[in-house]
């Protein structure tokens, strides 16, 4: 049994708290496994080129909703997707949804709950979806259920609604648009990443200090 001691202290300096958390040696395996697999995933050509955004939103009556998007190589997109699958696809070994749940569990009626809460809500809503929404043929773009629509649909597996709820979209937007805009909303997924695997190393080296959220 590994026990780690955490002064938790709140952003606008409201709340402190001197914790310990306790954890066996499964949960040590999986968070283990999720920092080797974040640390991987950030050798990806994607972090050294920059990743794409959405810069532009208009409307005018002649083109309706136009939607401009940073440039990327969709290679690089393949790439980090394959090297994040252990740490999105929630039925890994080792995934955030998985790492974060064992947080989730020590730290009950803690203030670190409120801290795992903000990764959780950005993990789901991204960086978009807190700001403004667009909805297309009923269906939300900036949502993490369609943002999983793509993945499982398109990218990890072929689940034919899903993949039909994509084809409905990229017919209004067009194919590389729609790619753009499901592939900008994955910041929110990866900044929520990193801030777990900051966890995990506090956990995995064993050692105490203050985190401020």
């Amino acid at each position: 049994m590994l026990s780690i001691r955490l002064q938790i202290t709140s952003k606008d300096q409201s709340e402190s708290q001197d914790i310990e958390l306790a954890f066996d040696a499964s949960d040590i395996v999986i968070l283990d496994r999720y920092l080797k697999n974040h640390e991987r995933m950030l050798r990806g050509r994607i972090f050294e080129v920059g990743f794409p955004s959405v810069q532009n939103i208009r409307w005018t009556p002649e083109t309706g909703m136009v939607f401009t998007v940073s440039e990327f190589d969709y290679g690089h997109i393949c790439e980090l997707l394959h090297l994040a699958r252990p740490l999105f696809l929630a039925r890994e070994p080792a995934s955030f949804v998985k790492a974060q749940a064992i947080f989730g569990k020590k730290a009950k009626e803690t203030v670190l709950t409120k801290h795992l809460k903000y990764i959780r809500d950005m993990y789901e809503r991204g960086d978009y979806q807190p700001y403004f929404q667009i909805t297309i043929n009923k269906t939300p773009l900036f949502d993490d259920e369609t943002l999983r629509a793509w993945l499982n649909g398109v990218e990890y597996h072929q689940e034919s609604d899903k993949e039909e709820l994509v084809a409905s979209l990229e017919k209004v937007l067009g194919r590389d648009v729609a790619r753009g805009i499901f592939v900008a909303q994955l910041s929110g997924r990866l900044r929520a990443a990193r801030e777990l695997a900051y966890l995990c190393h506090l956990v995995l080296s064993k050692q105490s200090g203050e985190l401020k959220k």
